[in-house]
């Protein structure tokens, strides 16, 4: 039986070290400002998923505020790499000892309440370990683990070598049950131009792609 309760993690890296791999279409700045809008965005759409008993940033004191705005819990972190940061909060008493732990990347433009729930209906449903995958089926979006405590996570893994095969193994090898979601919406993530390119084609009236749009370098080609 699944634990009675779940909680909502939101790891979010160090500003000055978010989306580096955007640096060549967009400048230092407009990349701190896209974070920030995503982070926000992010916190909106999970503070109204229901039936969570707290949500929780693991992040820079800059985003602070944002995290008070939507009722979210902030402890401190960025810094260590996603994959400490993941660890440390899941073994912390603010989690709680009986919650099962729902991780939802903060880059992601277009989540939305619909799909986290079906992650968490697949959680109820006896799975123990949920995994949504990146578009690229290499990285692990949104991860909902039932004994976080105990799970060996694998996030921060090089862009050829995500985590998604090794949650999957970790998983399988230590007799959990596993479940892999296909979520289009919840695949997006913003690492790459390219990625950038899919969002602004998907989603052309969105504010942050016509923000993108408006910012990126002029060399820049949205395919």
């Amino acid at each position: 039986m699944p634990r009675p309760h779940f909680a909502i993690l939101i790891p979010q890296k160090a500003l000055n070290r978010a989306k580096t791999r955007l640096r060549a279409v967009l400048e230092a700045r407009h990349r701190q400002v896209l974070t920030m809008a995503l982070l926000r965005r992010t916190l909106q759409v999970c503070a109204k998923v229901p039936g969570s008993h707290g949500l929780v940033v693991d992040g820079p004191p800059e985003v602070a505020a944002a995290a008070e705005a939507f009722g979210a819990r902030l402890i401190p972190g960025g810094l260590a790499g996603m994959r400490r940061d993941v660890g440390e909060v899941a073994h912390s008493p603010v989690v709680g000892a009986d919650h099962a732990l729902l991780i939802v990347s903060s880059d992601l433009p277009l989540v939305n309440v619909r799909d986290l729930e079906q992650v968490i209906a697949a959680w109820r449903e006896g799975n123990e370990v949920v995994l949504v995958p990146d578009r690229r089926q290499r990285g692990t979006n949104v991860m909902m683990v039932d004994r976080p405590e105990t799970f060996p996570y694998a996030f921060g893994g090089a862009l050829d070598q995500g985590s998604l095969e090794t949650h999957l193994t970790q998983a399988e090898g230590t007799g959990l049950s596993v479940t892999v979601l296909d979520l289009p919406d919840l695949a997006l993530d913003l690492d790459l131009p390219a990625d950038l390119a899919v969002f602004v084609r998907e989603a052309p009236k969105d504010p942050l792609a016509r923000y993108c749009l408006e910012h990126t370098q002029e060399s820049f080609v949205f395919e």
